[in-house]
């Protein structure tokens, strides 16, 4: 029987397990169906030891749901990050990583032999000079050791840690990096560097931090190198609603965050069709880097000519769309409601505001799909006089969301005054 290891190789599915079991905590036991239970059980114990503390259960029936229930304004750090800092390594990995520290510890400076045998001698293991040459190199590389060229030969001492060469910096740059770990896009980087140092974020604290941004990171890194190349990518993007896995072509062209739900988006110009579109970053599995796009100026050209009339991140259906128009009268007390005239003029993205008459005022907007807009228009509901769409299915689809409210409000007064009677 395999028994279950620690060992992190393919992120994509530690992604896709946090985000659906424990992030949106709608799957149960009985939903895993891409392996068998086992690994069910092996994958719940890795996250269990990430996320012991914020995990909790629902039962319904005989099946038992796991969700995280997260803070952001209570951390200090995110705890997502646990997720990246979990690494694959072998038995040997594990062993020279400890040995080739403690030999190193004094900071004398070895050769390659020195070490070689200091190893041998020392604690009674042996390895061929090139596997700690290998591990020495990845050393330096995430700056545990430095190497410098002594005649023939390269000598090799543990690096000094920052608070003794850099001692006036330290302090100002752990804020600096306690803030980065916080906020920025590839946060557990900073967070890395704070377990490097031995530090804490005693310094901030983020009330609207969006914690599960960092399982799009790995997927986010490939796509900004590619619209800073102006390369097309491949993705491999499966659908939140249907589950179905498709393989895209596209070229990337700029990032979209929303406010309002903290998702992000990817807005590109597909291959086939030929048009503009927005992909979820948290539905995309995969991302390969293809070939220069040589048309890249002129898709980012379409793009800026149509976000003026976007809403949110939607560019309408397939084909070529003209902007459509959406316009409502606003019934509104003047002098006591003044407030709404600020909303529509904070809130309207660039729309038209237009004083009919007193207390009557018209907004009115371009824009590639008006259906984005009908749950804010609704949010006026009880003062809009009149709503009109140059797409006849959104306004049938308004009026009658209007109609269904009105009479489940009648039905329900119906049934509170029988009740009462």
């Amino acid at each position: 029987m395999s028994q279950y290891k620690e060992l992190i190789r393919q992120f994509d599915k530690i992604r896709s397990y946090v985000r659906d079991f424990y992030i949106y905590g709608f799957k149960t036991r009985e939903d895993f169906r891409e392996k068998s239970g086992r690994t069910y059980d092996n994958q719940r114990r890795r996250m269990e030891s990430w996320f012991g503390d914020y995990i909790r259960f629902d039962q319904s029936g005989h099946k038992k749901s796991v969700f995280l229930t997260l803070d952001s304004g209570r951390m200090a750090v995110n705890p997502l990050y646990q997720a990246w800092k979990s690494k694959t390594f072998t038995d040997n990995d594990i062993t020279l990583r400890f040995l080739l520290s403690d030999l190193l510890a004094d900071g004398q400076p070895q050769s390659l032999e020195q070490i070689a045998d200091g190893l041998q001698e020392r604690y009674r293991c042996l390895w061929d000079t090139q596997t700690i040459r290998r591990k020495l190199s990845l050393w330096e590389k995430e700056g545990f050791i430095t190497k410098e060229k002594q005649g023939k030969q390269y000598l090799y001492r543990k690096a000094l840690p920052l608070a003794r060469t850099r001692p006036s910096l330290f302090p100002a740059l752990t804020m600096a990096v306690s803030f980065f770990q916080g906020i920025a896009p590839f946060g557990f980087v900073g967070s890395t560097i704070l377990d490097f140092w031995n530090e804490t974020n005693t310094y901030f604290r983020f009330r609207s931090d969006y914690l599960i941004h960092t399982l799009e990171d790995e997927i986010l890194l490939p796509i900004l190198g590619a619209i800073e190349g102006k390369q097309k990518i491949l993705l491999t993007v499966k659908s939140t609603k249907t589950r179905r896995t498709d393989t895209l072509t596209v070229s990337p062209l700029k990032l979209l965050t929303s406010t309002h739900t903290g998702r992000r988006y990817v807005c590109v110009r597909q291959e086939r069709p030929c048009r503009l579109t927005s992909i979820r970053l948290d539905s995309v599995q995969n991302v390969q880097v293809l070939q220069t796009d040589e048309d890249w100026d002129t898709h980012m050209e379409d793009l800026q000519a149509a976000l003026p009339y976007m809403w949110g991140v939607s560019f309408g259906g397939a084909g070529k769309q003209e902007p459509e128009r959406v316009s409502m009268e606003i019934e509104l007390d003047e002098i006591e409601e003044e407030f709404i005239l600020t909303r529509l003029s904070r809130e309207g993205r660039g729309g038209a505001l237009k004083r009919l008459e007193p207390g009557v005022y018209e907004y009115s907007r371009l824009c590639l799909d008006s259906t984005e807009l009908l749950p804010w228009v609704k949010s006026f509901t009880g003062r809009i006089r009149s709503f009109h769409c140059t797409n006849a299915a959104v306004e049938k689809r308004f009026w009658d969301d209007m109609e269904m409210m009105e009479n489940y409000y009648l039905q329900t007064g119906e049934i509170a005054n029988h009740e009462q009677n």
